[in-house]
């Protein structure tokens, strides 16, 4: 199954491969018998997505498992992708201020 998603044999997962090997039925047929709904490619790929634009084979096992199970479980594992992403971006923030701070060019307003 693994050799059949890493078509490139570079262990990366691009979205529009994983959408491709959604769209084929054999592969949904596969998927919900492990009790998972993944019949929006786009969208899983973004839940397993780290935020580098490419799906390791770990990432995507790792986020399949996490998805596993009622409807629920997958929103779950969503709205913990949103939280790493807003924690990434406010991170990266908080080091610019820092870095700007640190250099003087802050100004406070009165």
């Amino acid at each position: 199954m693994l050799a059949a998603i890493d078509d490139s044999g570079n262990g990366l997962i691009s979205e529009e491969r994983l959408s491709y090997i959604l769209s084929n039925p054999k592969v949904a047929a596969y998927f919900q018998t492990l009790d998972l709904d993944v019949h929006e490619g786009a969208a899983l790929f973004h839940l397993l997505d780290n935020g580098d634009g490419e799906v390791t084979l770990d990432e995507f096992i790792d986020g399949i498992m996490r998805c596993k199970g009622p409807a629920r479980a997958i929103d779950q594992v969503a709205m913990h992708a949103e939280i790493k992403n807003l924690d990434t971006k406010v991170t990266k923030l908080f080091k610019k201020l820092m870095k700007v701070s640190k250099a003087g060019l802050f100004i406070e307003s009165s």
